[in-house]
């Protein structure tokens, strides 16, 4: 099934409503009388989509307590790009609030000035104009949550909080490149975790607050994504013998990089990322001073697409200026040349120089603008970020793959010439050779997906084109696969399942449109399908909804037991199934989906 318009299952999880308006009525935290206060985090997260940039305005984010009381938890209006947050959770603001239960969390989000791009099958980079379910133009929209009784906030003195907002762009886009101009239609798919999980990398950015050496932590005054002013709170981290640090260009290890970071200035620039651990991010890396994207210098984010000589082409571009401003390019070029500083995380800088950045690789670099589509870095320097790609298995040992995508970048829009040691060897996308060192590889077949985490080999040293660090089997990973199944060509459907079960979930497909993805790879074989199986986690939790247009109704269930209870309960009650959405674990022998994470439309009759 060839979907010539791209059909993504879109949801709004919207008790308070979505349209135009940001909600009025709310309070400050300090306008709100309480006896004490408590300490809560918020990061926002997101499932990755076909969007190079998702540019949004963030207007407000409130809390809405037992008693009525609306708790704003962000100072000032704030630009988020999305599309930057399929891979991690970033630490939006650090919050003190009454203390009490919240049941309510609502998003308003403004897209007056949004700036979002999509990437086509082919790879093309197409911007398309955000609008509502009429065709008209997205201006400002409100997602209102309620949650579930076993999912409330509650916030205590001295016992910090903590949640994490999911705004799945995969399902609340609906992207139609057919049209002129080319648009989406938006209606948010938004979930909230009243904690932060534990098997996903965390980022928190902000000044340099305070630097304690003897607990090995590090406090920020937290500005996240491209703010440049204000405060979102403090945030402290952690960190420990195996952290990483790149400080004004210089790497550390350990406590040497907490002992250096210690010496700079109040309010130097300071990013972390790593894990959760106990409630406390712990740093795996550490970037500080003029290392940081944001630190008064200019500095082009994106991947390499192609290289001529010391003339690099850079897409799906993101410009961090000294004026202090953020920008959105579509191709960029980057100029190298042999005193051009070179570094990556983990590895000595001096064994690498301008020819260690080949196709493929995601870079940041740090030099001089000299027209509107050039940085000139020949004395500047370049940092090379972990990369990472997916693949179908061709050969598991060594380990070769047919490309998905790299860097996430469609193979058809890299131009490998130049990456071998003769043309013969340049890297190709239909037999991408991937160097996967000491790696165990045992458990990959040929045609399993693959994801691999590393960088890609240095330019002109082809094969192997790609230094592996970490390799993932899809089938393997939680939310490896995407689920859309629609019966909106039909008005939606009374007669959807096949069976239901306590933990199982027969779909009839016969009469619907369905498309499975793995790692954004369409699976043909599926099209074609009559059924599938939808099967609860290992311990039956998961987030799961079920909306009812026209009367605003939405239900949010946190057990499959639950879920489908609910979904007979709608089907009982007459109303049509028009949508599911879910993610989670793809078994192609079996024809199940094991999904902790699932949506449901239903539409009145």
């Amino acid at each position: 099934m060839n979907f010539r318009r791209l059909i993504l299952c879109v949801f709004a999880w919207v008790l308070g409503g979505c349209g135009g308006g940001s909600g009025g009525g709310s309070d400050p935290a300090g306008a709100v009388a309480a006896a004490t206060t408590g300490e809560l985090t918020i990061g926002i997260r997101d499932a990755s989509g076909d969007f190079l940039t998702y540019d949004v305005d963030v207007t407000s984010l409130r809390l809405l307590r037992e008693n009525g009381d609306v708790v704003e938890t962000v100072p000032l209006s704030t630009r988020i790009d999305f599309s930057e947050l399929t891979e991690l959770t970033e630490f939006f603001t650090v919050a003190t609030v009454p203390s009490g239960t919240y049941t309510r969390v609502s998003l308003g989000l403004d897209f007056s000035n949004a700036e979002i791009v999509v990437q086509d099958d082919a790879g093309n980079a197409v911007p398309v104009i955000a609008v509502d379910d009429a065709g008209a133009p997205l201006t400002h929209l409100t997602v209102s949550i309620r949650l579930p009784g076993a999912d409330v906030v509650r916030i205590a003195s001295g016992i910090p909080a903590a949640v994490t907002l999911d705004f799945d762009l995969a399902a609340s886009n609906e992207i139609d490149l057919i049209s002129v101009p080319a648009s989406v239609v938006v209606q948010p798919f938004l979930s909230v975790i009243p904690e932060f999980e534990r098997d996903r990398s965390h980022r928190v950015r902000g000044l340099l607050g305070a630097v304690n050496t003897t607990a090995g932590t590090v406090t920020l005054k937290v500005r996240p994504f491209h703010v440049r002013a204000g405060e979102f709170g403090r945030a402290t981290f952690a960190t420990n013998d195996a952290t990483q640090w790149e400080i004004d260009g210089v790497a550390y290890l350990g406590d040497e990089g907490l002992t250096q970071l210690a010496s700079a200035a109040l309010d130097t620039p300071v990013v972390a990322q790593g894990p959760v651990v106990g409630r406390r991010l712990t740093a795996a890396h550490v970037l500080a001073g003029s290392s940081v994207p944001w630190a008064g210098a200019n500095v082009l984010t994106g991947v390499v697409t192609a290289r001529a000589a010391d003339s690099l082409t850079v897409r799906g571009a993101h410009l961090d200026l000294a004026n202090d401003t953020h920008a959105f390019a579509r191709e960029f070029t980057l100029l190298v040349g042999p005193d051009t500083h070179v570094t990556a995380l983990a590895i000595n800088p001096g064994v690498l120089d301008e020819d260690s950045i080949s196709i493929g690789q995601r870079v940041v670099a740090f030099g001089e603008l000299t027209d509107d589509h050039t940085l000139d870095a020949t004395r500047g320097r370049v940092r090379m970020e972990l990369t990472h790609l997916g693949g179908v298995v061709v050969q598991a040992d060594p380990l070769v793959v047919d490309l998905i995508a790299l860097a996430g970048v469609r193979p058809a829009v890299f131009d490998f010439s130049g990456t071998g040691a003769a043309t013969a060897t340049d890297a190709n996308a239909e037999r991408y050779e991937i160097d996967t060192a000491l790696l165990g590889l045992r458990s990959l077949e040929a045609d399993d997906i693959v994801r691999v985490r590393g960088l890609v080999n240095a330019f002109g040293a082809a094969p192997p084109d790609f230094l592996a660090r970490t390799v993932i089997d899809v089938d393997s990973e939680p939310a490896g696969a995407l689920l859309l199944v629609s019966w909106l060509a039909h008005g939606g459907t009374t007669e959807p399942f096949l069976g239901v079960s306590a933990d199982r979930i027969d779909v009839d497909l016969s009469a619907a449109r369905h498309v499975l993805k793995q790692f954004d790879m369409t699976d043909a074989a599926f099209d074609h399908a009559p059924r599938i199986a939808l099967l609860a986690p290992a311990d039956a939790r998961g987030i799961y909804l079920v909306a009812v247009r026209g009367a605003r109704e939405v239900h949010v269930l946190r057990d499959f037991a639950s879920l489908t209870s609910e979904l007979l309960r709608q089907l009982s009650a007459g109303n049509r199934l028009t949508r599911i959405g879910a993610h989670g674990r793809y078994n192609a022998a079996d024809e199940a989906l094991t999904t902790p994470r699932a949506s449901f439309e239903f539409t009145q009759p």
